[in-house]
């Protein structure tokens, strides 16, 4: 997956916040005529959720308190969840400290401003581990602790997804797909995928090169 930056803007149109994280390949002149005409056909459209590819950039908006939040990706890239989640952040985060983003745009730092493009580089980073899940759902795991009965892990697995999360860690330490795992224990993939990516991000397991 590829992220080529996020933006907020407001409902004429000004920029609020920008990150760019890398280039397309495309001429630098080229994109804010792409970013335009996306907005262009956005606001046509009359919806607040919108994505739309031109020139193998996908355009994934999103509208909050009209406020408008973007994201460049390549064509790939699933990201409106975590668009939606970096809006609501914005929202939390800003509401009634506008003022703030002046600052921002002549580069002048706050912690509000750092923490919000924390939350930006979070879902990034949450979008790449479940794509990489979602890519190779096949003989990925190797468990590094134990599911003893008094284990704290087992506790948290069990606090937050019951029976099914131990059961998916256990037979998951075997060479089974994911799509196997879920189709074995009659579960969701989806679910499979969340209780494999939790105890991933807690460095509870680790991925096994193919």
């Amino acid at each position: 997956m590829v992220v080529y930056g996020i933006y907020v803007k407001d409902y004429t149109g000004k920029t609020l916040f920008s990150k760019n994280f890398c280039n397309p390949s495309i001429p630098g002149s080229a994109f804010p005529s792409l970013m335009t005409a996306a907005l262009a056909l956005f606001t046509k459209s009359r919806e607040k959720s919108f994505q739309i590819v031109l020139s193998n950039i996908k355009f994934i908006v999103e509208e909050f308190n009209r406020i408008l939040f973007i994201a460049a990706t390549d064509t790939k890239t699933e990201f409106r969840k975590e668009l939606l989640n970096i809006g609501a952040a914005f929202i939390k985060i800003f509401e009634g400290k506008f003022f703030l983003l002046g600052d921002l745009l002549s580069g002048i730092g706050a912690p509000e401003i750092e923490g919000f493009e924390s939350i930006i580089d979070e879902e990034i980073a949450k979008s790449e581990r479940e794509e990489k899940l979602r890519r190779k759902p096949k003989r990925i795991l190797e468990i590094h602790r134990l599911l003893a009965p008094r284990a704290y892990e087992r506790k948290e697995i069990l606090k937050r997804f019951g029976r099914e999360g131990i059961d998916v860690l256990l037979i998951c330490e075997g060479n089974y797909r994911i799509n196997q795992i879920a189709k074995i224990l009659e579960v969701d993939q989806s679910l499979v995928e969340k209780i494999i990516n939790f105890a991933h991000s807690h460095n509870w397991l680790t991925f096994v090169p193919e």
